[in-house]
């Protein structure tokens, strides 16, 4: 048995040498290289060693296994990166296969970073086309493919342990053979072992032989020579395949491109008629068909005054001949004249059909970031009006058509759904006529392609340059992949928008006081709405003798007033927004009283021989009224009367009523020659009537006078205003002008008593002379009043505050009467219809902002030969005035002044004007 088991280890040993553990050429630590076929990772080498390989990691569990694959140098590294991992996945694949385990083998590819030879022929590149194996034991040691003289000794050993056994066998039959029974028995259980022995070796052949048949329909490895033959003849045509292959696969677009050109149409913002634009488009497909693409676009448009700019992101998905996207796409607008920028957004969803010639489509857009805000103004606290930016949804469809060559036309069309002007069309169309590769002319048009002007139409014509890639329509047909879709630009309008709200303002009116008892109204028509909505009105009572509001809820309300009663009433206004404001007013009414005369002044108090003056009264709680001389019994409450004196004269009004009798008197001055000396143009009261320790105040003006006196105040300015003490009793006061020449006075009287009828403020004409055909404006202010009338047709039941215009044909006295249950007041006007005439007598402003100021007086006048100008701080009039000019005044207080105009043969007219300062 001994030499049989050696026989059998010698033909076990020779078996494996003969399988090229020690190969020529290799050392007996190299394991046999891997090599692979031009740009393949499929096994066609090293099937041996690889089994070999396998049965060892099999028995040696702990053994571990680097299997680094590597390439040629044709192709690029991150694609010669991937193949020499494939390669080492592909031998890791077979070791496991035949009884490795995977967890015993790493792999790594080096691609072609680690040559072994040198690439520069076929051999090279072949030999550098490789896997390198190595293998280490449980403690990290290199174990190499090794040859006999490794293997030997193993064997030896191997054998002289069997020689041990068979001796050690021998010894124990021999001690037993004095047991022949029991070595029967043995023999008998040997033989038994022996069959089995038998049959297992049976097994073992037949597995033996079915390992040989997997080996021997392995395909045969390969000889160089023929290797290198099919190489040479393959790897131009492989190489140009790869090339193609990776070329078809790189289908994106990349472009930039910028245009200029010439805007047209109204309702451009700024009216700007030219416009430049840039843009850019990156598009990509991806997936494992290619039937994927991404698409992201940006552009910019400058026009003067405003600018624009857009990006779009999106995917297209490809199906056959048809082609869907959806993108979204943001604006950025930003007009000059207005406080910020504004950011839009829409959504657009885009449906194309591609052909041999190219594609058509349709598109819908829908906004979701549909308002910008632009501009943003405070109208009153909390309220804001705002001028934004709002989206226009559109539906249309597009095209993309070959044309010559490469040319090509793209375009969309569609409705537009504006929001403040009715729907519009609008349109982009745009011819690219390539001139070199990745150079091209472009041109387009575009008509409400963006900013949709709410009046009228806008369209753009603009030519430029292309850079990059270049679509072919015309190979659209020719391949499944998708192809970049014409996304519609962003279409918006502005407008504007109130937003927040802020409460109305009431104003119940002046406080009245010391009113006559009658019918009382209450005016609110001075309650505003800062934002202009409709308000409503609601008086209440607060407090004071109960009584029955009129139209308590209008603006203008009445009530019936007692006498020596006050009155607290609230108005409250409520506009549109239900919000409201609320103001109060008092009234207040006096006792009857004793009569009085309000007004009693002649006009003019200076007039030339043969001319006329006329009376004016206005005189309360008096049953009879005479004027004398000569004009006798007149109107009791108030009226108008035409005296022609040839001399000077004063006139005396007497007014007798149940409290006694009253007088006032009025001079009327008759100058016998052109006015030279001085004049008294104004000397009035206001009141004329007053109540026990009140006050009036006098004003006047005068002419030519170098001093002016008042009876019982003194010396006071040539052009002025007084207040007069607290008077007790009815006081006359009379103003002396003066100079070389002499002096003329004029007297009025202030009547100390109760006033229960109307006051009469204000009555006057502007201009007071005028031309025939011409226009004065008539203006009053009354107080206390149930029913106002003015004579000559002006009008009944009148307002209490107002003007009108009247056009005389000849000189004429308007009479105003107001009534109330007390009684009747007259006042009166006269505009003179001849030829010397101040047309105008304005001041600017009218209210001057602080004291000492400037305020600018223009005055025009007709068929006048001089002018003078009093009034102020000026003791005379400035010297040299034109007929027709101006004159800048500088007042510290609220201060009246008069013009005079000068016509042939002395006649005059003048005009008043009153400055106030804040």
């Amino acid at each position: 048995m001994k030499l049989t088991a050696i026989g059998a280890l010698g033909l076990m040993a020779s078996g494996l040498f003969a399988q090229g553990l020690s190969p020529a050429g290799q050392t007996k630590d190299s394991w046999e290289e891997i090599n692979f076929e031009f740009n393949s990772s499929i096994l066609s080498d090293g099937y041996p060693s690889m089994l070999r390989l396998a049965d060892i990691l099999n028995q040696h569990k702990d053994f571990k296994l680097k299997v680094t694959g590597n390439t040629d140098i044709v192709g690029s590294a991150a694609y010669n990166d991937k193949l020499a991992m494939a390669r080492a996945e592909s031998v890791k694949a077979f070791l496991v296969k035949y009884g490795a385990s995977g967890d015993q083998i790493s792999t790594a590819g080096n691609g072609k970073r680690d040559p072994e030879v040198d690439n520069a022929s076929k051999e090279g590149r072949f030999m550098n086309r490789r896997v390198v194996l190595e293998l280490r034991d449980g403690a990290g040691k290199l174990i190499g493919a090794g040859g006999v003289s490794d293997v030997m000794p193993q064997v030896l050993k191997a054998i002289q342990d069997l020689a041990k056994q068979e001796s050690d066998c021998c010894d124990k039959i021999l001690k037993r053979l004095d047991k022949l029974d029991d070595i029967l028995a043995a023999l008998k259980g040997l033989q038994g072992e022996n069959d089995r022995l038998k049959s297992e070796l049976a097994d073992q052949r037949n597995q033996l032989n079915a390992l040989k048949d997997q080996v021997g329909g392995l395909p045969k490895a390969v000889t160089e020579p023929q290797a290198q033959a099919i190489v040479s003849k393959s790897e131009p045509e492989i190489v140009s395949k790869i090339e193609e292959d990776q070329k078809a696969r790189n289908h994106s677009i990349a472009n930039v491109g910028i245009n200029v050109g010439p805007a047209f149409g109204n309702g451009r913002p700024n009216d700007s008629h030219i416009t430049a634009s840039a843009h850019g488009m990156f598009f990509t497909p991806f997936g494992a068909d290619q039937n994927y693409a991404v698409q992201a676009q940006g552009q910019y448009n400058y026009f003067p005054g405003f600018q624009e700019g857009q990006f779009d992101l999106g995917l297209v998905d490809r199906v056959g001949s048809v082609q869907a996207g959806a993108f979204s796409s943001f604006k950025y607008i930003n007009f000059g004249q207005y406080q910020q920028g504004a950011v839009v957004g829409q959504a657009s969803f885009l449906l194309d059909y591609l052909f041999a010639g190219g594609k058509v489509g349709l598109y819908g857009t829908e906004g979701f970031k549909n308002f910008g805000v632009l501009n943003s103004v405070e109208l009153a606290p909390g309220a804001y009006e705002q001028t934004f930016a709002r989206i226009d949804n559109q539906l249309g469809f597009s095209a993309t058509v070959g044309a010559w060559g490469d040319a090509y036309i793209q375009g969309n069309a569609g409705a537009i759904f504006a929001h403040y002007q009715g729907n519009k069309p609008g349109f982009n169309i745009k011819f690219v006529q390539p001139i070199i590769p990745h150079l091209a002319f472009t041109a387009d048009v575009g008509y409400n392609e963006s900013y949709v002007a709410q009046h009228g139409n806008i369209a753009d014509v603009r030519f430029g340059l292309m850079f990059g890639g270049i679509m072919h329509p015309k190979d659209f047909a020719k391949n499944t992949r998708p192809v970049p879709m014409d996304v519609p630009e962003v279409r918006y309008e502005l407008g504007t928008r109130r937003v927040g709200s802020s409460p109305p303002i009431a104003n119940a009116g002046p406080s009245q006081l010391n009113v006559p008892p009658a019918i009382i109204t209450l005016n609110g028509s001075g309650s505003y709405d800062p934002l202009g909505e409709t308000l409503t009105y609601a008086w209440t009572q607060l407090s004071g003798p109960t009584v029955v509001i009129s139209n308590a809820n209008a603006a203008i309300a009445t009530f019936p007033a007692a006498a020596s009663a006050t009155y607290v009433f609230k108005l409250t206004v409520t506009n549109t927004d239900k919000l409201s404001g609320s103001a109060t007013t008092t009234v207040s009414t006096t006792s009857p009283g004793l009569t009085n005369i309000l007004v009693f002044q002649a006009t003019p108090a200076q007039i030339a021989p043969g001319a006329s003056s006329t009376l004016n009264w206005v005189v309360q709680n008096a049953t009879t009224v005479t004027i004398s001389p000569t004009v006798g019994s007149v109107n009791a409450t108030s009226g108008t009367f035409a005296v022609t004196p040839t001399a000077t004269q004063i006139y005396t009004l007497t007014a007798v009523g149940p409290a006694g009798t009253v007088t006032a008197t009025a001079t009327v001055t008759v100058t016998t020659t052109p006015v030279t000396g001085p004049q008294i143009l104004r000397f009035d009261a206001s009141p004329l009537t007053i109540a026990p320790n009140g006050t009036s105040t006098l004003s006047w003006a005068t002419a030519n006078a170098t001093s002016v006196t008042i009876s019982g105040l003194g010396a006071e300015a040539l052009n002025g205003s007084v207040s007069t003490p607290a008077l007790t009793t009815t006081t006359t006061y009379t103003l002396t002008a003066t100079n070389s020449s002499g002096s003329v006075t004029a007297p009025i009287t202030i009547t100390v008593g109760s006033t229960t009828v109307p006051q009469v403020v204000v009555f006057s004409a502007s201009p007071q002379t005028i031309n025939a055909g011409q226009s004065s404006q008539l203006c009053w202010q009354v107080i206390g009043a149930t029913t106002i009338n003015i004579s000559g047709g002006v009008g009944s039941n009148v307002a209490a505050n107002a003007c009108a215009a009247v056009s005389p044909q000849a000189t004429t006295t308007y009479t105003l009467t107001a009534t109330n249950a007390a009684g009747s007041i007259n006042a009166s006007v006269t505009v003179n219809v001849g030829s010397t005439q101040i047309l105008q007598f304005s001041a600017n402003p009218e209210f001057s902002t602080s004291q000492g100021s400037p305020v600018v007086l223009t005055w025009q006048t007709m068929n006048a030969t001089s002018v003078s100008l009093v009034g102020g701080d000026m003791q005379s009039s400035p010297a040299n005035l034109p007929v027709n000019g101006s004159f800048t005044v500088n007042p510290n207080d609220n201060v009246t002044y008069t013009l005079i105009a000068y016509g042939p043969g002395g006649a005059s007219v003048s005009a008043v004007i009153s400055v106030y300062v804040r």
